[in-house]
């Protein structure tokens, strides 16, 4: 599935300018998911912008040029390049994942309501002008529309390397949102972090409680800087859509 176009080009519209030169610059290879586009779609509070690619090579290159262009400064951890610019959104280049495919990236997030990417195709130059000339795609899970209307969270049982405790604390991060989790979905987190405990070590339930703490390790490096104000950058974009 896609986003519908009026969605697709307003959360191109919301998205900062330099993020949109980005995409047309690497078009194909570096991706925009998650959490931005839900947050436009759904009106919440926009607090950063995901990106994806190939390599991290190539990640570390485009995180560089963009630190330079906006005078800012990044830094890296074992998940991502984060470049901050304050009071700009911050931008987190992902390296822990890596992806040349739009559908393994829809696939790899744990909620519903984050299976959304977006990214560039370049087109032909303009017969007569020989300008570059881009298209804008993008792909979601059959679930998104139906669970971000309901704000419903859904785990989907991630196949991927992750700090199994990650999700559990976004479910926290959702719940104060005010998205609704449900038993199955909790039980899904909850059975995921179960899965890394061994019984054998650990048999008492104090014991247990000792390695769940250690395993609720927050993924999102932002942390870091929690409490900055991010101005509102919406840029007004005519760009052209996938049909």
């Amino acid at each position: 599935m896609k986003l519908s176009n009026s969605d697709l080009n307003f959360v191109l519209s919301r998205c900062p300018r330099d993020i949109i030169k980005l995409l047309r610059d690497n078009a194909g290879t570096l991706f925009i998911a998650g959490g931005f586009i839900r947050a436009t779609i759904a009106g919440e509070k926009v607090s950063d912008v995901d990106l994806f690619g190939v390599s991290k090579d190539d990640l570390l290159r485009i995180a560089k040029d963009l630190t330079l262009e906006r005078k800012g400064r990044f830094f890296s951890t074992d998940n991502a390049i984060t470049v901050l610019s304050p009071p700009r959104f911050p931008v987190q280049f992902i390296t822990r994942w890596l992806f040349s495919k739009a559908a393994q990236l829809v696939a790899s997030f744990d909620f519903t309501v984050c299976q959304a990417v977006i990214w560039a195709e370049q087109l032909d130059g303009d017969p007569v002008t020989g300008k570059k000339r881009y298209r804008f795609h993008s792909l979601i899970s059959d679930a998104f529309y139906p669970d971000l209307a309901a704000r419903r969270l859904v785990y989907t049982y991630p196949l991927r390397d992750e700090d199994v405790g990650g999700s559990l604390l976004r479910v926290i991060k959702f719940v104060k949102k005010g998205y609704n989790v449900q038993a199955p979905t909790l039980a899904g987190v909850i059975a995921r972090v179960m899965n890394k405990i061994d019984f054998n070590k650990a048999d008492s339930e104090r014991q247990r409680a000792m390695v769940v703490t250690g395993l609720l390790r927050e993924v999102d490096p932002l942390t870091v800087i929690d409490g900055v104000d991010f101005v509102d950058e919406h840029e007004v974009l005519n760009e052209e859509v996938a049909a």
